[in-house]
């Protein structure tokens, strides 16, 4: 019951508090996706989606940030909290290395040479495009081309847009020593390593926002049988 009405607390906080902000993520804060002392997995993220698999290729969607995203935006029965869920059978494919002869995808754009929700989607508040897409399409999102432009040049007009490649910004916010704002496509940085000291609690039985200071693995406060650890913390005595 308590993880039923967080997420409805947490959903109806979004809806309500979003309507003075630019975007659901302002309201949400940034401790609605990160938890600074229990991550259920890397770059601490509180959210995860430990059931889907890719319907693409019926593959993990491990090491994407997908599963992160989906943690929020899928939904209840298929491992999300039912906030504005998408379905990855009937979206743009993800989890694929791109077809060259149907995209040309900017390989800064790529998650270990696949395609990511990050590819199209910078979510940080910072980031002032409709939709937290990468590129500007408008404040109505009325310009998508400009979006699809990127991968699909061939495509769009994109001389009556006005548009090309190489002078193409992109946003980004994850370097932090550049600030956030809008990079030539082959500057921008989509993605950072999570350094390998954090170790995250790993999968639970169903995701939840109401995170983990309920439901944590029996290791938590054990270190010594932390199965995450590289080695056992030794044990003390007085």
């Amino acid at each position: 019951m308590l993880k039923k009405l967080g997420v409805a607390v947490v959903a109806a906080f979004i809806s309500t508090s979003s309507i003075h902000a630019f975007g659901p993520h302002d309201g949400l804060d940034c401790l609605g996706c990160h938890s600074p002392h229990f991550a259920v997995d890397d770059k601490i993220f509180a959210v995860k989606n430990t059931q889907l698999t890719n319907p693409v290729n019926g593959q993990s969607l491990e090491g994407l940030s997908a599963p992160k995203c989906l943690g929020c935006h899928q939904l209840e029965q298929f491992g999300g909290a039912g906030i504005r869920p998408i379905h990855l059978h009937t979206t743009h494919p993800i989890g694929i290395v791109p077809n060259p002869k149907i995209a040309s995808v900017p390989v800064n754009l790529l998650k270990d040479g696949k395609l990511d929700c990050i590819s199209c989607h910078e979510p940080h508040p910072s980031n002032k495009n409709a939709l937290y897409l990468r590129i500007d399409v408008g404040e109505s999102a009325s310009s998508m081309q400009n979006l699809c432009a990127l991968c699909h040049s061939s495509k769009v007009d994109m001389a009556g847009a006005g548009l090309s490649i190489n002078t193409m910004k992109v946003f980004s916010a994850m370097d932090e020593s550049a600030g956030a704002g809008e990079f030539p496509v082959n500057q921008v940085r989509a993605q950072n390593d999570t350094p390998k000291y954090i170790k995250p609690l790993g999968k639970l039985p169903k995701n939840d926002l109401v995170p983990n200071y309920q439901d944590q693995p029996d290791w938590v406060y054990a270190p010594t049988i932390n199965p995450y650890a590289s080695s056992p913390t030794p044990t003390t005595t007085e």
